[in-house]
């Protein structure tokens, strides 16, 4: 039976879903992190624990043996032949708990009983590092070396160092794990659906640590069997994720830094009354909070609209630019509003043209079109689903660097003359 784990490694929680055969299951995290909420039972921090005697595991011992901001600092040292200790051990750990959930899954482990399995892997980057190959090679690598890890029993600190240079070392894997940009996972419903439509896409994954934005075309392939083809124009990522809008909150208004970032986002009039401070004090923070967000946006659909290495003869400037909006923070008031300010600011710089209509909108679509087997959380399981289908069959990713400015070509006028004269 082919199985396949999509591992969705984000900077403050991970989601895990696998696929084995025709079943699809998200891994729940409760007995690890006891928390058994709708929205919490499918996330698991991007937090590992090092014992004093170098085992890594979940149990903690004292704060100080908790080691976080596992993915940045890999991302940043791309290129590098340092082994990043607790990334890897997080990843193994992760792995390795998601294999036994499938075993241990009523429905799933039953059907397994006497198989073979033909393990495959792939995990979720962001759009803008995927674009470097060395980001590639150090996520592939990292997650290979998790993999192998993943079989002992314990993952100590000198295991992780002899394995990370066990290159040419063969796994049980069927191929290299696949390393798919976050919005292409994201999406991999809509791209197989029926829905699907050419041209110009932007989407918005507003994550708990960061927000990650994109525009890129989806070019159908005459041949229907060939994946589509996805040129990204511009992006983004910034931390301007829901943790930094809590803590944008707790710092400016001078409250203890503590909260639980799983939980969703309170309204400004909560915020306050629950803490105690007024309300058009925590708008004013969230405004300018908001500001931030709007500049992100922009600045990448501007450079798409304008810029000769994006699109700016798309229809989508005349017709409406579909858009994605996706993560844990999808439905938080305050990006909604951001969103809704971004439209209005485009608007007034499409509509500068004298040709322009004067009412582009952005037009939203649902990333699961397609998808009957959506499951709850909030839509933050969204990547790791679109993770357990064949990276290769996703789409083909055209970075930024190899895009040449679009040509478009005029139609030629035809005499009507010499198509339908003296016969």
């Amino acid at each position: 039976m082919a199985v396949r784990i999509g591992v969705d490694f984000g900077t403050a929680f991970t989601k895990v879903a696998i696929r084995a055969g025709i079943d699809l299951a998200p891994v729940e995290w409760s007995p690890v992190t006891g928390d058994d909420s709708e929205t919490g039972r499918y996330v698991v921090p991007g937090l590992v624990v090092r014992a004093p005697d170098g085992v890594y595991g979940w149990k903690r011992f004292t704060e100080t043996d908790i080691q976080g901001n596992l993915k940045l600092p890999v991302i940043e040292m791309a290129g590098s032949d340092e082994c990043p200790i607790a990334t890897v051990a997080y990843l193994a750990l992760v792995i390795r708990y998601s294999r036994a959930f499938l075993y241990r899954n009523t429905e799933i482990g039953r059907k397994l009983v006497g198989r073979s399995l033909r393990w495959e892997l792939n995990i979720g980057c962001p759009t803008k590092p995927h674009e470097n190959p060395k980001v590639i090679e150090a996520f592939r690598r990292i997650a290979r070396t998790a993999w192998l890890l993943a079989a002992e029993e314990q993952i100590k600190e000198q295991d992780v160092v002899a394995a990370w240079s066990l290159v040419e070392c063969d796994t049980d894997l069927e191929a290299e794990p696949g390393v798919v940009p976050e919005f292409v996972a994201q999406i991999a419903a809509y791209l197989g659906s029926s829905q699907v439509k050419e041209g110009l896409h932007a989407l918005i994954d507003i994550g708990a640590a960061t927000l990650d934005v994109a525009t890129f075309n989806i070019v159908l392939q005459n041949d229907r069997a060939s994946p589509p083809r996805i040129p990204i124009f511009f992006s983004a990522v910034r931390p301007l994720g829901t943790h930094y809008l809590r803590h944008s909150r707790h710092s400016r208004l001078d409250l203890e830094l503590s909260w639980n970032d799983a939980a969703p986002v309170e309204s400004a009039e909560d915020f306050g009354q629950r803490n105690g401070k007024p309300v058009n004090e925590v708008v004013a923070v969230d405004e300018e909070f908001v500001g931030q967000i709007v500049r992100c946006i922009v600045g990448v659909i501007e450079g798409t609209r304008t810029n000769v290495r994006g699109d700016p003869r798309s229809a989508a400037w005349r017709e409406g630019l579909p858009m994605f909006v996706t993560g844990g923070g999808a439905n938080c008031v305050l990006y909604r509003q951001a969103i809704e300010a971004v439209q209005g600011e485009v608007r007034l710089r499409v509509e500068q043209r004298p040709s322009s209509p004067r009412h582009f909108r952005l037009i939203e679509l649902n990333p699961a079109s397609g998808n009957v087997r959506q499951i709850g959380a909030g839509g933050r399981l969204g990547v790791a689903l679109g993770l357990t289908e064949d990276a290769e069959s996703i789409a083909r990713v055209v970075p930024h660097r190899d895009i040449e400015p679009i040509a478009h070509g005029t139609r030629e006028r035809v005499d009507q003359t010499e198509r339908y004269g003296d016969r």
